[in-house]
């Protein structure tokens, strides 16, 4: 894994962490693997990450308070 991955990771898990309004959890680390696959070919956007957060599991199926 380059430092740019890792960078780009914890970025991810960090602004999942926000959208779901609670810490991500091991459970959570499928989904954002997911995300990080996805948006590889677009050289890690912002879009394609905020769209991989948006259409994640986790994300759908959250619960409002």
């Amino acid at each position: 894994m380059t430092k740019e991955e890792e960078i780009v990771g914890a970025v991810t898990e960090k602004l999942l962490t926000y959208a779901l309004g609670r810490s991500t959890q091991y459970y959570d680390m499928p989904s954002v693997r997911s995300i990080l696959r996805e948006a590889a070919p677009s050289e890690y956007r912002w879009s394609a990450l905020i769209l991989g957060i948006v259409n994640s599991k986790p994300f759908q199926m959250r619960r409002s308070p």
